[in-house]
């Protein structure tokens, strides 16, 4: 697993080699870049082990050591290590935390990673996807980002697990010290679930987590898919809505104070008795349902995004044959065809769609997509997922950038629109929650970043950005 840096005219700035103790993929090697100090320069910071080379070639731990799951011989034949799927994995040696400098790429600090894997069959939750395993799969599940729980200067938020037990550990990076500031664990929830003993904050977990300030204190929550994370690391509430692949944060709902949480879930075998929604919106602030549907239902993929004029607010919709949705879960038309990505692009304040390689208008009138930008010669992330490396406003005049990788893997390629806008905001990287999403944005399965206020047909003026230390300090992946 490589990292590297690049100035903006193509130059290398460094490469940090995570080694081969670190597994590569979406759920694995999750890293966060942004001004973790306040100083106006940013850092990376991302789990390393045994043989990790920083950007001027200084190896972490001891480079001899190899903890992969091997494939061994039995009777001629070439079987997998214990027969239990472990092979290729890292199941066993040291787990580390390191910040890098962003300049050099020089491994500033290392630490011990939070938590640790052990017990590695404590992970797992309920049937399914969610059942218990000792191969490896639930204990390697990682997610990572970065809030202001102290509403001042950023922390950095680093995760395991999601199917069943739930850690969470927030670092801050000051002066050169790297210091843990609280650690949440949602205890193990065995099944057969519900569990009386077993904590309401297992299993709530997605393949992403979102943050924001959903109780306007001026200090950022962790939306952990169906749960969230207070400021202080205790848990705000559990919404009991479990696992799921997608997750959207944001003033979805202008009509209702406050912000909103729009996610889809999955079908857990163990728990189709509790009759748990295939989607759902409920309250940032309270946990409160607003509404659901699909009882027991299983989907996949869920979007949210204001697509339609007529109707106040984000329109949602999934894979699953509900149609498109208003903010209120009423079914108002036929979904779009595509499920997987949202930008801001043209001149007007609904946001386009994005998949594989292209960017397109969906028209509310006949229902069709119109391709506004084919950008050939680039590919998509994630497989099936097809999404872009990244999207957001970097360059300032709130639509959104696109970054896609080349179809030969040899460059990044930088898309802007043409079109002029027609009205003038902020830069939404002055947005925190906006800016604080773009570090997150690719952990994981990648999601659309929303600002903390209400972008679409019909918007009031948004607030004037908090300009401070809070919002200079910066980073994008």
């Amino acid at each position: 697993m490589l990292l590297d840096a690049y100035r903006l005219d193509g130059t290398r700035l460094w490469r940090i080699d995570l080694g081969r103790n670190i597994r590569a993929g979406a759920h694995y090697t999750q890293f966060i870049v942004y001004d973790l100090d306040g100083d106006g320069r940013a850092e990376l910071a991302c789990k390393t082990a045994d043989g990790t080379v920083d950007g001027r070639g200084r190896v972490i731990g001891d480079a001899s050591k190899d903890y992969r799951s091997l494939e061994v011989q039995t009777d001629g034949l070439r079987v997998q290590d214990a027969a239990d799927r472990r092979y290729g994995k890292v199941l066993a040696g040291p787990e580390y935390l390191t910040i890098f400098d962003g300049l050099t790429g020089a491994a500033l600090v290392t630490t011990a990673y939070v938590p640790g894997r052990e017990p590695q069959d404590g992970w797992g939750g309920v049937g399914g996807n969610g059942g218990t395993d000792n191969n490896g799969n639930r204990v390697d599940r990682f997610l990572a980002g970065v809030a202001y729980v102290d509403g001042r200067l950023p922390s950095l938020i680093m995760a395991r697990g999601y199917y069943g037990r739930s850690v969470l550990a927030a670092w801050d990076w000051r002066r050169g010290q790297l210091t843990s500031r609280w650690v949440f664990d949602s205890g193990s929830a065995p099944p057969p679930y519900p569990n009386p003993a077993a904590s309401p904050y297992s299993g709530q977990g997605n393949h992403s987590l979102s943050v924001a300030d959903v109780d306007s204190d001026g200090r950022d929550e962790i939306v952990y898919g169906a749960m969230v994370v207070d400021d202080d690391g205790t848990g705000l509430f559990s919404t009991g809505l479990r696992h799921g692949d997608a997750l959207h944060v944001g003033d979805l709902d202008p009509a209702r104070p406050g912000l909103e949480v729009f996610g889809i879930h999955e079908n857990e075998e163990a728990t189709v008795e509790l009759n748990t929604p295939g989607l759902a919106m409920f309250d940032a602030r309270t946990g409160r349902i607003v509404w659901s549907l699909l009882p027991g239902g299983d989907v996949g993929r869920g979007l949210a995004a204001d697509i339609h004029p007529g109707h106040a607010g984000h329109e949602v919709w999934t894979n699953a044959p509900v149609g498109l949705l208003d903010a209120r879960g009423t079914r108002i038309a036929d979904a779009p065809s595509t499920v997987n990505f949202a930008v801001w692009w043209d001149a007007d304040p609904l946001r386009e769609l994005a998949d594989a390689n292209w960017i397109g208008k969906w028209h509310w009138t006949s229902g069709t997509i119109t391709r506004l930008l084919t950008a050939t010669g680039a590919s998509a992330n994630n497989g099936s997922k097809a999404t872009p490396a990244l999207a957001a406003d970097i360059l300032g005049d709130w639509r959104e950038e696109v970054i896609w990788r080349a179809e030969d893997n040899e460059s990044l390629r930088i898309y802007t629109t043409t079109t002029p806008a027609s009205n003038r905001l902020f830069t939404l990287m002055h947005d925190p929650q906006y800016r604080v999403a773009v570090a997150w944005q690719n952990v994981g399965y990648n999601q659309p970043p929303h600002p903390s206020f209400f972008l679409g047909e019909g918007m009031p003026p948004p607030p004037h950005p908090r300009i401070s230390v809070r919002a200079r300090a910066y980073g994008t992946r």
